[in-house]
């Protein structure tokens, strides 16, 4: 039983260190330009495409921009000239990350006045296991919640704020049915959906 409980914990180790290594490289840079104009730099070790999204403090779209072609890196002059004053966020994400800045916009000037980077949870389920990893990069209380298929909560788990959280749970004496398991970190919730 030993022996089964150490191999699993080793298989997880390895996942977990390969999904995280494969995460986190998402970089946006943003610099003032000229007049009201800001330069936006965005890089990545492994090559992807770019999705950039501008919100107003309402969060309705100002600007959305999708990159065609695939890069490791992207870089733009940005005029913010024809914004009302007030609070935007401008968002990169690729694959299962992205990269928040909020930004002050007073008179066409942009000042940077908080960052956020999330990275997806990476879960896994078999027959008998289910298993996460997530890096809590923006420091929240991270809490885990598990629900049958008629919304009862069966499990909780409360991690605090723990920047690298692995977590797995045996699975074998649930009875068969829908299971919906939750991860909320601050204002973002995850949620994987598996049948047993």
């Amino acid at each position: 039983m030993k022996t089964g409980k150490l191999f699993l914990a080793l298989i997880l180790a390895t996942f977990t260190a390969g999904s995280v290594m494969a995460t986190g490289n998402l970089k946006m840079n943003i610099s003032t330009g000229d007049n009201e104009e800001a330069v936006v730099e965005i890089s990545n070790l492994k090559t992807s495409v770019f999705q950039i999204d501008v919100k107003n403090e309402y969060g309705e779209v100002v600007f959305q921009k999708k990159t065609k072609v695939p890069s490791t890196n992207y870089k733009r002059v940005y005029d913010f000239s024809g914004l009302d004053d007030g609070t935007y966020s401008m968002t990169v994400k690729i694959d299962r990350e992205m990269t928040e800045k909020r930004l002050d916009i007073r008179n066409g000037q942009v000042n940077v006045v908080a960052e956020k980077k999330v990275v997806e949870p990476f879960f896994m389920h078999d027959n008998q296991y289910f298993k996460m990893s997530y890096l809590n990069f923006t420091g929240e209380d991270v809490k885990l919640y598990v629900y049958d298929i008629n919304r009862n909560e069966i499990y909780q788990k409360n991690f605090s704020s723990d920047f690298t959280i692995h977590h797995g749970l045996d699975l074998s004496k649930l009875p068969r049915g829908n299971y919906e398991f939750v991860l909320s970190s601050g204002n973002d919730i995850f949620d994987y959906r598996i049948q047993l």
